[in-house]
């Protein structure tokens, strides 16, 4: 047997063993023009009567090489129509994408990339979008995580089947793609980016990997790989451990992770470090770093009020029994002053806050609790929506005295990340409504009263 036969016979039976492809499946091929994805397409063009497949290619345009760029684009756009497999493209300024997300360029593209393969699969109805993720990239993937301090799912690599995402050729190294490539004269192209060590990946790639394979094991992919296998079992297993705790420990909701710290306590400790990965990951797509996940584990035996920066802007702070996690940004949600008017209906965060004028006759308390009803005679001013300043106080209904919001918030047991994003709706400087919270008792409805206003949170 030919060593290109025995290459493909290796992806045949690898695709068979993780169960990648169905027949009658729709797969959108990512193709960079890169030798790693043109060998992927045409592996699965060469053996799409056998799998009962249909295929498509997707390019992106990165814009970042100037024609380099352009060049890579006619390639692929080419290669697809020489093999009749119907060929989509999108070009992104990447480079102004990862300036506004505040992300490193290849964090960026990888972000874009899969955002636009999935988009394109759903539109055009593929049941798969297959990478050419390789053996080399899984072993620079796990020392890169290692590096990091990842934590047992950085240590498990690139994984084979992720929801809709195969990687048909991630028991392929790169010099078996290259050979099969070459004696098959078959064209590629090589990015130019790739052979320079700005990126953390590129310097593994082009000089740490390459002194490891000569000095201490000629075969580290290989090794790497049953490495990340075993891995992945172990890691299969805690999860489904973490998963079966999950709801019982942590609930997610308007963007916050809330996590029982007694609940939390019940599970046996040595699990209590990857929880904290699990659900970070789950609920808020990112991957901490060991570090977090220590002072995590740390923060659950702190007293109240106790914060942690963790990474990607995310928060934790420590409540009563409670650990919170939230993405600090959703803390400035309301940055000025909101003028608002009878009539309107403004977003804030994931709620809508409206205020209409209404027929006392049609007033329903019992609705639910994020509605109210004040006395629109008795507002003289402006209706201005803000967050609550430190030594304000109002009138909560069905007291006689002013209170400061401070103490009102903390009475109703107001978490403390919660209590700093507090809305009021305010009037003449006066306190009208603790949004979705209380009125003040001075704006009530009587008996006297002839307009009544609907305040709404919903």
């Amino acid at each position: 047997m030919s060593n290109q036969k025995t290459i493909e016979q290796k992806v045949v039976k690898f695709i068979h063993e993780k169960d990648l492809i169905s027949n009658k499946d729709k797969i959108l091929v990512a193709l960079s023009g890169g030798p790693d994805s043109v060998f992927l397409l045409f592996f699965l063009n060469k053996y799409r009567k056998r799998f009962d497949i249909e295929l498509g290619a997707f390019h992106l345009n990165h814009n970042l090489r100037g024609n380099e760029s352009d060049e890579d684009n006619k390639f692929c756009r080419e290669l697809a129509s020489k093999n009749r497999i119907p060929f989509f493209q999108t070009s992104k300024n990447i480079r102004l994408f990862a300036k506004k997300k505040g992300l490193s360029l290849e964090e960026a593209g990888r972000e874009i990339r899969y955002r636009e393969l999935k988009k394109i699969a759903k539109q055009n109805g593929f049941t798969k979008i297959a990478t050419g993720h390789n053996l080399d990239d899984n072993a620079e993937t796990m020392l890169l995580n290692f590096i990091k301090g990842s934590g047992m799912n950085g240590l498990s690599g690139i994984v084979e089947k992720r929801d809709n995402i195969i990687r048909p050729i991630l028991i392929l190294t790169k010099n078996e793609i290259h050979d099969y490539l070459r004696k098959s004269k078959m064209n590629y192209r090589i990015d130019s980016s790739n052979l320079k060590d700005d990126y953390q990946r590129n310097y593994l790639r082009n000089q740490i990997i390459p002194m490891i394979r000569k000095q201490l094991n000629p075969r580290f992919d290989d090794a790497v790989f049953k490495t990340s296998e075993i891995m992945k079992n172990v890691n299969g297993f805690i999860n489904d451990e973490l998963d079966k705790n999950l709801e019982k420990c942590a609930s997610f909701k308007n963007e916050t992770l809330t996590i029982n710290c007694r609940k939390l306590k019940e599970l046996n400790e040595h699990l209590i470090g990857s929880f904290f990965h699990l659900v970070i990951k789950k609920y808020f797509n990112v991957e901490s770093e060991q570090k977090n996940i220590t002072d995590l584990q740390k923060l659950l035996d702190k007293q109240t009020g106790r914060k942690l920066n963790l990474v990607n802007e995310l928060t934790a702070t420590k409540e009563r029994n409670s650990i919170i996690i939230f993405n600090k940004k959703l803390t400035d949600f309301v940055e000025k002053e909101i003028k608002l008017k009878i009539g309107d209906k403004r977003k804030i965060g994931d709620n809508v806050i409206s205020i209409s004028e209404v027929n006392s006759s049609s007033i329903n308390y019992s609705d639910f609790p994020g509605k109210e009803y004040v006395d629109a005679g008795k507002i003289k001013g402006s209706l201005i929506l803000r967050k609550w300043k430190e030594g304000e106080r109002f009138h909560p209904l069905g007291m006689k005295h002013s209170k400061k919001v401070s103490d009102f918030l903390n009475e109703q047991k107001i978490p403390s990340y919660n209590k700093k994003r507090q809305l009021v709706l305010t009037e003449s400087g006066s306190i009208v409504w603790i949004v979705g919270i209380r009125i003040d008792e001075r704006y009530r409805i009587s008996k006297n009263t002839d307009r009544v206003l609907e305040l709404c949170l919903s």
